[in-house]
């Protein structure tokens, strides 16, 4: 009934030749007060009365001009019907349509929610509509070669009505919203412009409009990249100094040595794509990092560590970052990779660096490097002899020094532990019945000097590290005690278990039993690890190794040890059962040492007894004393210290050569012991360079006064030293992470200049890496929060907040590619997590080295050989974003955006608003599509909310389409709802201005 009234209203209006605003007034009469004219299809009534004959109505079309303008229709409906339209025979309606579609596309938007939801499907109908329209031209063209004034004029306003549409960000957003809603209805678009390419290309027609194949090729591929987004880089190049890679990787090969090769590329890609790095500054700073990282140790096992690190692994993330970022169908020489020469060419400027690493490795140290990536093709020899020849002044004035004071070149040794590895490993995969006794001299002559250091290195940095562990359970297990076997044989199965015992226990000292242990392992080794053990961050319960223990093996031992000679060989207890039941045997003695039913020299000689047939024996005597000082008094802790002292006695001169390889094992029992002490009470002077490995949590020192100390360093340095790094990470465990996380971000508060600011923040996120899950999750949730809320204008002010946003940004990114890029890491992460989440390694993404043969290295597992063992899957595969988030993570996240809500419930623009619009706009800008599950958990309202707030020349339709997940239909009408109140406030602003 309604729509016959309008019709007969359109006849009236037309017969009497009203005005637009007398046909105005009469059709608010007609349609019910508060109803859109779409409901009753008004816009398609007026164009079927203006489309009636071969011209078109212009005064009819005036009506619905002037429709749109007092908002009785909408513009979606009328761009819908418009698209409808496929007379193009009659030229006059079709040009005028054209004309009416140029007069009023500029002010195209939505004022109603059902607008919205129907405005970009009619505005992708409508490209349909213009590409058939612009077909409909050039296809005559191909067939007649010319085209009439009518149709020229045709074309030339269907060009201008494109180009206006490319140029309208907003249009182009919706449009890019549509795209998503049919997919297979803009498909029928790009098959309609390869069309047009393809009969342009035919009959050389050229329109007079210069860039519309451009504007009709954007149009039928509308992406993202087309609408504007401005950055918020304080740089927008890259930084000509970056203080991020050194410490990432210090962190990282501090707590994850064993990891695979494509653990550190994951984590390097997400810095280079940060950091907007090329492969050239990425290779240049991985190299670099290495050499200064070098430079500054001084303890022999990081010496080898880092030495390892530099010639075996950063190879191999180069070829891996250099294979995954090279362009489809890229050609590269085969004999060596371009990027990597430019890198060196970079780092022959950095002069001072390169003469001390000469120094310290007593040889030209790019020679030196190059030499070995020569066999690796990433270099040549012609680049070799180049670079070289830039040192050579250096070299030879190097040679020139005194011999005497000449230190000797780590890198030689590092280099030679490679075979030695590879010949320990052969042997300890052979027959034991055949070679116990050669057996034995290896794996002595492995402890010679800093040899088992050297080979740890270089095991550890190609992957064969579990190899080596689980050779060396499988010979300890061997080598358990044979009831009734003697002379001899007896003597070479003992010392081999004692041996294999103590190079797995420091084995499991430096690297943590998760790293290099499976989890339910059954031998004698790892029995006793999982019990009787103590480990950093691991403690046990004495009492349930006494409980362990069997009572009548506990009596016999303890007969036996409290007699001047025991004679251990003449019971029927086994090493094994020994080294299980000591706890119950020193628990015994303890109580009665307490009791004064022991001398203090009865307890003298029975631990001499202990520790004069097996060196393991001290070990696990040891482990179980250190256990039980952590659950007694202070004032109880002087005997079982003194226990420990006297298993640190040196032996008698009679001792030491009563047994064969004593000293070897001897000096790796003491390293073991004073290690397992100092975990659990440092001493203020350590002897042992095995303790100052690790700095522990036990400290006379307050915690601030040892991160002001230890902050002081990295600050001068401008880099992390490995031991500052050891001592942030004990106050991670001693602080916590919500702590040591507003420590480091207070000296970003400090900064005064960005230049210093920029630096520690880069510095401040690779020292979060220690536990960057944890340090995210209090960043969001108490650090962050708690100081814009309760700071802001003392000393939070910009570009202060910047800074924080992007510190918090770059974090999230982190810790949602953590869980990704550590489910294609060999190894767990050698545990520093609290919560004992552990991560799915059974889809893990495994580039392993192909070697059909037998030989030791087939178990190494991120030795790649050529680039083409990259195939497209792995290449994908690593590129893929997680399809989760933690949870705790995601509660995080979801507690800051609710903060960010209280922030917007205002309508003044404040510091904690612009926080929150460069919080978000950080977001997208440096983790675009990897974040979208951040993105995901944005309250619906709180785009909306801040737009209302923030101006539109800053919040462009760029970071609105680029907020929200355009394949659900939520995404869309998210996105379409803020993308229109996006276009009233431009269009309230410049009516404002005008």
């Amino acid at each position: 009934m309604k729509e016959n009234k309008i019709l007969k209203l359109i006849h009236i209006a037309w017969r009497e030749r009203w005005s637009d605003s007398q046909f105005g007034i009469n059709i608010k009469n007609v349609l019910p007060r508060g109803v859109s004219g779409d409901v009753y299809n008004l816009a398609d009534s007026i164009l079927q009365q203006a489309l009636i004959g071969s011209t078109a109505n212009p005064l009819v079309l005036n009506y619905l001009k002037h429709s749109l303008c007092a908002h009785l229709v909408s513009h979606a409906a009328v761009l819908r019907r418009i698209a409808k339209y496929e007379h193009f025979e009659r030229l006059y309606c079709t040009t005028s349509l054209l004309d009416f579609l140029d007069s009023v596309i500029a002010g195209v938007t939505c004022r109603a929610k059902t607008e919205e939801a129907i405005l970009p499907g009619a505005l992708v109908s409508l490209i349909n509509w213009l590409m058939q329209v612009f077909a409909m031209i050039t296809a005559h063209y191909e067939i007649h070669r010319e085209l009439n004034s009518e149709q020229s004029y045709m074309l030339g306003q269907c060009c201008l009505v494109i180009e206006k549409v490319i140029k309208n960000q907003f249009l182009m957003a919706i449009i890019y919203v549509g795209c998503h809603e049919d997919p297979d209805y803009y498909g029928q678009i790009r098959e309609r412009y390869a069309a047009i390419k393809t009969s342009l290309t035919n009959s050389n027609f050229n329109p007079t409009h210069p860039s519309i194949e451009a504007y009709l090729h954007q149009l039928a591929y509308v992406d993202v990249h087309h609408l504007d987004m401005p950055l918020l880089d304080i740089q927008p190049k890259p930084e000509p100094v970056t203080y991020c890679v050194q410490p990432l990787l210090t962190v990282d090969v501090l707590l994850n040595p064993c990891n695979d090769t494509s653990y550190y590329v994951a984590k390097i890609q997400m810095v280079q794509r940060l950091k907007k790095f090329s492969n050239t500054r990425l290779f240049y700073e991985i190299v670099r990092a290495g050499f200064v990282s070098l430079s500054n140790v001084m303890e022999t096992t990081h010496d080898t560590m880092w030495g390892a690190f530099t010639f075996f692994k950063v190879p191999q993330i180069i070829k891996q970052l250099q294979a995954l970022n090279r362009a489809v169908g890229e050609q590269t020489p085969n004999d060596y990779i371009p990027e990597v020469v430019e890198a060196i060419e970079l780092l022959l400027e950095d002069k001072l660096l390169l003469d001390f690493m000469d120094s310290k490795c007593s040889c030209n140290i790019i020679e030196y490097l190059l030499n070995d990536w020569t066999k690796q093709h990433l270099v040549n020899d012609m680049h070799v002899k180049h670079f070289a020849a830039q040192r050579e002044g250096t070299s030879v004035l190097l040679q020139k020094r005194d011999a005497s004071t000449q230190a000797p070149s780590i890198i030689n040794f590092i280099i030679r532990a490679e075979v030695p590895l590879s010949g320990v490993l052969k042997t300890l995969s052979t027959d034991y019945n055949k070679v116990q006794e050669a057996l034995l001299g290896v794996l002595c002559q492995v402890l010679v000097g800093n040899s088992f250091d050297l080979i740890l290195s270089v095991a550890t940095v190609e992957g064969r590290l579990k190899t080596f562990v689980s050779r060396l359970i499988l010979c300890n297990e061997n080598s358990k005690q044979v009831p009734g076997e003697m002379g001899k044989a007896s003597i070479i199965r003992s010392t081999l278990f004692d041996v294999s015992f103590l190079m797995l226990t420091f084995i499991v000292q430096t690297y943590g039993s998760d790293a290099v242990l499976s989890n339910n392992g059954d031998s004698f080794f790892e029995k006793w690890v999982r019990e009787c053990m103590v480990e950093r961050n691991k403690p046990k319960n004495p009492r349930n190794m006494i409980v362990m223990c069997d009572e009548n093996m506990v009596d016999e031992l303890l007969l036996n040890l409290s007699k001047p000679e025991p004679q251990l060989k003449n019971i029927n207890i086994t090493w094994q059962d020994v080294c299980l039941n000591l706890p119950g045997v020193l628990y015994q003695v303890l109580i009665a040492w307490e009791k004064e039913t022991l001398s203090s020299a009865d307890v003298k000689n029975i631990l001499d007894n202990i520790k004069r047939r097996l060196f393991s024996f001290s070990v696990c005597a040891t482990s179980f004393l250190c256990a039980y000082m952590c659950s007694v008094k202070e004032n109880e802790l002087l005997k079982p210290l003194n226990m420990i002292q006297q298993f640190l006695a040196p032996p008698s001169a009679e001792e030491m050569s009563s047994q064969e390889n004593i000293k070897e094992r001897l000096g790796l029992s003491f390293q073991i012991i004073r290690k397992l002490q100092h975990d659990v009470r440092p001493t203020v002077n350590p002897k042992s360079r095995s303790i100052t490995l690790v700095q522990n949590l036990v400290s006379q020192t307050p915690l601030m006064d040892q991160f002001r100390d230890v902050w002081r360093t990295v600050n001068e340095n401008g880099w992390l030293p490995i031991r500052a790094a050891q001592i942030l990470e004990s106050l991670l465990h001693a602080g916590g992470a919500a702590w040591l996380t507003t420590r480091l971000l207070e000296e970003i508060l400090k900064c005064k200049y960005i230049h210093d600011m920029m630096k520690t923040m880069d510095i401040v996120f690779a020292i979060l890496h220690l536990d960057i899950e944890l340090s995210t999750e209090a960043l969001l949730t108490q650090v962050v929060p708690a100081m814009i809320q309760n700071r802001q204008g003392e000393d939070i002010d910009e570009p202060h907040l910047h800074v924080l946003a992007r510190l918090c940004v770059y974090c999230i990114i982190s810790a949602v590619e953590t869980r990704h890029y550590t489910n294609f890491s060999y190894q767990k992460k050698r545990s520093r997590s609290h919560d004992g989440d552990d991560m799915d390694l059974n889809n893990t993404v495994k580039m392993r080295k192909i070697n059909t043969d037998s030989s030791d290295n087939s178990s190494s597992n991120d030795f790649l050989g050529d680039s083409n063992l990259f195939n497209t899957h792995a290449s994908t595969h690593l590129r893929n974003t997680p399809n989760q988030l933690k949870e705790s993570l995601q509660n995080s996240i979801q507690y800051i955006f609710k903060i960010f809500q209280q922030f917007l419930q205002t309508d003044k623009l404040s510091l904690k608003v612009y926080f929150v619009y460069q919080f978000v706009s950080l977001l997208v800008e440096c983790g675009q599509e990897r974040v979208r599950l951040v993105l995901n958990l944005l309250p619906t309202n709180l785009i909306n909310n801040l737009l209302k707030v923030m101006l539109t020349d800053q919040i462009s339709v760029g970071l609105i389409a680029r907020l929200y997940d355009l394949r659900t239909s939520c995404g869309r009408q998210a996105a379409v709802a803020d993308l229109t109140l996006w276009r009233n406030l431009k269009l309230k602003e410049q009516s404002i201005h005008l």
